[in-house]
């Protein structure tokens, strides 16, 4: 078994990246992109990359040749050619970046089709990182030459923010500013936080242009970016880039009032039979309830429901029910029947969610919808079929949705939604950063719960189901098809889901979550790409294929660990390194902690006044165990003093208790 998979459920290894500097400017060099790129150790842009989009807003990988890479003590230089190839259409691209130590950056690109080629968008992308750019003001220089202030706005655009940009000047820190131009085409900014990526994307070719539209084999264009960075500030030493010593500090604050937040499992009505024979370790997971999405234009059914009934009572796990309505106008057929085939199969649900179909599909701001049933309505004839349970709206899909279809104030009793982190990027930094936008999604959608703003904090919020991978697909027909289970942007089944890096992230995203007073977090399934139990699927799964039916995937441990927390008081936290996600709360007489590492290199951790704590860490080393025999891995934990810290792996999970004082 490789260590790979256990951390990653793929044995397929990232290419390495590696830094790229010119004096106080560096970069490092990602797969044909420039990323975190610093000025004195200060992230000024998030990525400076070429990317390709196809008719179904697929990103091909480039394959890369010709690769030459300069470096000295003050300037780097790096060329390359790329291929991208979708079917039998191919284009390849001929790209030059530099750098210099007086903080100019540039980036060419020589755009040329070998076949006709149909794409929705090809050309530079610059990411702007959270961090200096949200809520502040920028210069924008539009393409005929005037220029405006601009504040950018701290609630997530649910469209472009900024149109027509030829040029950009903002100011990441007081005393330096930094001004990129853009040239070969039109360019614009998409507020990248509403697919919960950790920045702000400047691309070309306008989404107000016809797409797809076709690169022919005579029509080679050409590209560029220039980036300018002033520094103002008094000469002082560079800053380091993060903190990146071996050591992190972690101190425990006091309770606070907040809760931690329910926890339940996804479950689609289709997938239910196959969960049935593992009640039994679903059980052993604790205090979660079955988010049951009921789907009938997907062909579920009443002997569907019949299976959710019984997996809920064989694992004595309470259900919320969620359905997708057909109609275009009246909703009250089909929540009548859902209500009648719930009784008839002996389901009492503890909350309803409803949404009409069309509404996991993404449309534009502006666009035209098709009809379905008004907000009102839907929640009047729930409250007819379900007159004791709250009824809940907003988004069967993601963030983005909820943001460009916002439900009408006050017309449901909670707003739910669910995130993907693999919509733009699927790289396994990309997927950890997207935990940097969950507070300002949070925060957003608290605005559009209710312009009220205390009236926004007391209606209850739900986010889920969340994962890795994607349940569903609003930009195309499905999710995307990864029988190979590499790291595919949109695809369901995604290998880091059976990985402890999953682990880590739902750690991660159960912290921020609990920290901005979220009341339900959906997570993983019972079984199937998203589950928390291992069966055989219609794809390849290294190792896992080897054992028998029914082992735990990491996930598995995180979700009874947070199970066993919720509705506990929780702790304040914090951490003086992004390393790690830190989650708290109190239990009788003792504080427990989850602690996870969100890096790929190992990291000591040491608790502020804390010396004797029980200790229980699902690494690589405890990952065969936790798999195989959970039940003894969650009831043996060490002693330890952990005064001196404790070690822990890539991303690896850490349960601590200890007495409070």
């Amino acid at each position: 078994m490789s260590r790979a998979v256990f951390l990653t459920g793929t044995s397929v290894v990232e290419t390495p990246k590696f830094t790229l500097s010119a004096a106080s400017l560096s970069v490092e060099f990602d797969h044909g992109a420039l990323r975190w790129i610093r000025w004195r150790g200060v992230e000024v842009l998030r990525a400076l990359t070429f990317l390709v989009r196809t008719p179904g807003w697929g990103t091909p990988e480039p394959q890369i040749s010709g690769l030459d890479i300069q470096q000295s003590d003050h300037a780097f230089e790096v060329s390359y050619q790329a291929r991208y190839v979708n079917g039998d259409e191919r284009v390849r691209v001929d790209l030059h970046f530099a750098g210099r130590s007086d903080g100019v950056l540039s980036a060419t690109a020589r755009i040329a089709a070998e076949t006709p080629f149909d794409t929705n968008r090809t050309g530079f992308v610059v990411l702007y990182p959270l961090a200096g750019f949200a809520g502040t003001e920028i210069q924008v220089e539009h393409a005929q030459g005037e220029s405006a202030a601009l504040t950018i706005p701290e609630a997530i655009s649910p469209g472009q923010p900024i149109f027509d940009i030829r040029a950009i000047t903002h100011r990441p820190i007081e005393g330096l500013s930094v001004v990129t131009r853009f040239e070969g085409d039109i360019f614009e900014a998409e507020d990248h936080r509403n697919w919960s990526d950790a920045s702000f994307k400047i691309y070309s070719r306008p989404i107000g242009l016809p797409y797809p539209y076709r690169l022919l084999p005579e029509q080679v264009t050409h590209q560029s970016v220039t980036i300018n960075i002033h520094d103002h500030a008094i000469s002082q030493p560079d800053e380091p880039a993060a903190n990146t010593a071996q050591s992190v500090r972690v101190t425990v604050g006091r309770k606070t009032k907040q809760t931690l937040p329910a926890i339940g499992l996804g479950l689609s009505a289709n997938e239910s039979a196959d969960a049935i024979p593992y009640a039994s370790q679903l059980a052993a997971l604790g205090p979660v309830h079955l988010l049951l999405r009921f789907d009938p234009a997907a062909q579920h059914s009443i002997d569907q429901l019949a299976a959710a009934s019984q997996l809920a009572s064989d694992a004595h796990l309470p259900v919320a029910f969620e359905l997708l309505l057909s109609a275009s106008h009246d909703p009250a057929p089909e929540i009548v029947q859902a209500a009648k085939w719930l009784k008839i199969v002996g389901i009492s649900p503890i909350s309803v969610a409803i949404f009409p179909k069309v509404d996991e599909r993404s449309f534009q701001p502006g666009e035209v919808r098709p009809p379905s049933p008004t907000d009102t309505a839907i929640y009047s004839e729930a409250k007819k079929a379900f007159p004791t349970l709250a009824v809940g709206g907003g988004s069967p899909a993601f963030f983005t949705e909820l943001n460009r279809k916002r439900p009408s104030a006050g017309a449901f009793d909670f707003i739910t939604h669910a995130t993907a982190p693999t919509v733009h990027a699927a790289d396994d930094a990309s997927v950890v950063e997207t935990l940097q936008s969950l507070p300002h999604i949070i925060r957003s959608a608290r605005q559009i719960i209710s312009a009220d703003k205390a009236a926004a904090e007391s209606v209850p919020y739900h986010i889920g189901p969340i994962g890795i991978g994607a349940r569903l697909n609003p930009y195309g027909s499905g999710p995307v098809a990864n029988p190979d289970s590499a790291r595919v942007g949109l695809a369901a089944n995604d290998p880091r889901q059976r990985g402890l890096l999953a682990a880590a992230w739902h750690v991660g995203y159960a912290a921020v979550v609990a920290e901005h007073g979220i009341d339900t977090l959906v997570l993983g399934a019972p079984t199937g790409p998203f589950g928390v139990v291992s069966t055989q699927q219609p794809y390849a799964r290294q190792w896992w294929d080897e054992q028998a039916e029914g082992a735990v995937y990491p996930l598995f441990h995180v979700v009874a660990d947070l199970a066993s927390g919720s509705g506990k008081p929780r702790l304040e936290t914090t951490s003086n390194s992004e390393k790690l996600a830190v989650l708290g709360w109190v239990d009788g007489d003792k504080h427990v902690l989850l602690i996870a590492n969100l890096a790929s290199d190992p990291v000591n951790v040491t608790l502020a006044d804390v010396d004797i704590a029980q200790v229980r860490i699902l690494d690589v080393a405890h990952s065969e165990q936790a798999a195989l025999s959970p039940a003894i891995f969650r009831q043996h934990s060490e002693e330890q003093d952990i005064g001196q810290g404790i070690n822990l792996d890539a991303y690896a999970v850490a349960k601590i208790s200890y007495q409070r004082k």
